[in-house]
């Protein structure tokens, strides 16, 4: 058998013509090899450039490819470490966008650290209300001005152009920052999952997650994290009433059942027109129900840990502001559910009344208008509605007997039912510790199990204003701001004894302002206290009792609201305009 051929040899057989001698073979042969293999024709380019210009490319290429390997083998071996220090001493905690908590830290991000090291961030409008608005100090447009050169008109067109937009870390980015000398990395990414909708139809749906990690065996600071996010979006709270209402459909079937509407200032009680009596009682029965002490006497005597509450009257006459009033004193925020919406149904009402939360007002608007209506069995004992006979009577059970013996499905009743809402409200598993607040204008069309004693525990009538109301009314009207909102003063702890309801009666919340001393000035346009109080006597007395609603007051003094005397004047001119239109009964106003 022959001699076999060595390296040199097969390396020079492979690139004929180049000179390679088999006993001295060049360094840059084996790379050249190498390439030639992964890249075709490679042999030819390198002999080209060698001859060309002198250059030896291999050695550039092989310098690049050795690069390359080492920042290939570097990321493996940087990820292997990462994944195991992590699995050891990373701490993380995810966070769902249905969840509040999720709306906390990305605001917190925004306005506390601006995310001044990132460089992938994801530009938002923030929504802002008008009292936000107000408080920024942007300037109006003078578009018209008087004679003298005052501004008569105002315009806010260019007023979106001047908001300032909110920037946010990006989504499928990840964001690193300090916080009380810890080093925290976010993530935010978009989770894609299968949505089968009620018809049948499979679409796909993106929910929003964040994750938060920190260096470390405990996930305490991260926690310490998200509760100072949630205080840093919690604060001023305390001078604003939150309103929220039931997520659209879409949203409430993945777990983001209220969404908040409104923040307002906190109405201070005193603004609204009701009897001082009706109001101390109505505060010292709410103080006293949310009192701890208060859950714990329900529940060891058994006794549902619930209370509803009646708001009833004419229009105008402050039910619901006494409830926007009554959350601004207690610090809750207000749920606002109306029966009437065509998607709601009592399956998903009783889910939001589940999630609402520990303590807040569930406010049911005129729930006279509700359609709320007793089950068929009770209407057919009651026999045919009026301007039916009983033989049309018959025919429409008849027809209802035949769909059912030939399997077709009866007439469904669309909304939500008397008893269902019933159930919802104080069933085995209804939701305690809300306050519930249902207003109406006719309480008499109301059905007696809906207002029961357990259902309904507290009744408030209201009425239209009385001359001392008006009086009251006109006077705070015309008084100058000597303040601006605050905080409501904290009640006092009421004593839990045998009685459910003995309680410290919270004076705080109705002591008017200190008495001006005489002389002082207290209105505007110049208006001294004993002058001002003159004119809103004469106003009052030109009013009958019970005439008008504070709301009908209210409207004929925001018109005139910078002129008192002018309202004064006016007034009688403005009661026989709406005598007249009662008498004629017609909606349009001929005096305003």
């Amino acid at each position: 058998m022959g001699r076999q051929p060595n390296i040199g040899q097969l390396l020079g057989a492979s690139f004929p013509g180049s000179g390679a001698d088999v006993n001295a073979t060049s360094p840059t042969q084996l790379p050249t090899a190498i390439l030639e293999g992964f890249i075709p024709g490679y042999g030819y380019i390198h002999r080209f450039v060698l001859q060309s210009t002198g250059f030896d490319v291999t050695s550039l290429v092989s310098l690049i490819a050795l690069l390359w390997a080492s920042a290939r083998i570097y990321k493996s071996l940087y990820s292997a470490l990462v994944t195991a220090v992590q699995a050891v001493w990373v701490s993380e905690i995810t966070i769902n966008s249905t969840d509040d908590i999720h709306n906390h830290l990305i605001q917190f991000l925004a306005f506390q650290y601006r995310t001044k090291s990132a460089r992938w961030l994801l530009a938002e409008t923030p929504a802002k209300t008008t009292w936000q608005i107000d408080s920024e100090a942007t300037e109006v447009p003078e578009t018209t001005t008087d004679s003298e050169g005052n501004i008569k008109w105002l315009n806010f067109s260019n007023q979106d152009a001047k908001s300032q937009p909110r920037f946010t870390p990006a989504i499928g980015s990840t964001h690193s920052f300090w916080h009380k000398g810890t080093y925290f990395t976010l993530k935010r990414k978009e989770v894609s999952f299968m949505d089968n909708a009620s018809n049948g139809a499979a679409t796909f749906k993106e929910r929003e997650t964040l994750t938060i990690s920190c260096y470390g065996r405990s996930t305490e600071p991260i926690k310490k994290l998200i509760q100072h996010a949630k205080e840093h979006h919690h604060m001023g709270h305390n001078v604003k009433t939150i309103i929220k209402r039931p997520s659209p459909k879409d949203m409430r079937r993945f777990g983001g059942r209220w969404l908040t509407i409104a923040e307002r200032p906190c109405r201070p009680m005193k603004t609204v027109v009701l009897d001082e009596e009706r109001k101390m009682d109505v505060l010292a029965d709410i103080n006293e129900y949310l009192n701890p002490a208060t859950a714990r006497w329900y529940a060891n005597r058994g006794i549902p840990y619930r209370r509803g509450y009646l708001f009833y009257g004419p229009p105008g006459t402050g039910k619901t502001s006494l409830t926007f009033a009554l959350a601004g004193v207690f610090g809750l925020d207000i749920h606002v559910i109306s029966l009437l919406e065509p998607t709601l149904t009592e399956e998903e009402l009783g889910m939001l009344f589940t999630n609402l939360p520990a303590r807040c007002i569930v406010l049911l608007e005129d729930i006279d208008t509700a359609g709320l209506v007793r089950v068929e069995k009770e209407q057919e004992d009651r026999g045919p509605p009026p301007g039916t006979s009983k033989d049309e009577w018959n025919v429409v059970n008849l027809a209802k007997a035949i769909k059912k013996a030939n399997g077709q499905p009866a007439d469904k009743h669309e909304g939500i039912t008397l008893s269902g809402l019933l159930n919802i409200i104080d069933g085995v598993a209804s939701h305690e510790g809300r306050v519930l607040v249902m207003t109406t204008n006719h309480p008499e069309q109301l059905d007696e199990a809906l207002i029961r004693p357990g259902r309904v525990d507290h009744q408030v009538a209201f009425s239209n204003a009385t001359q001392s109301q008006v009086k009251e009314l006109f006077e705070r009207m015309y008084s100058i701001d000597l303040s601006p909102v605050t905080s409501p003063k904290p009640l006092l702890k009421p004593a839990v004894s045998g009685n459910t309801h003995a309680t410290t009666t919270p004076k705080s919340i109705l002591t008017p302002p200190p008495t001006p001393k005489p002389n002082a000035i207290v209105g505007i346009d110049g208006l001294e206290a004993e002058e001002l109080s003159q004119i809103a006597a004469d106003f009052a007395s030109k009013i009958p009792d019970g005439m008008c609603s504070p709301a009908e007051i209210q409207g004929f003094l925001l018109k005139r609201k910078k002129d008192p005397r002018k309202a004064a004047n006016e007034v009688e001119g403005w009661v026989e305009g709406l005598k007249e239109q009662r008498e004629s009964k017609t909606k349009l106003s001929r005096v305003q």
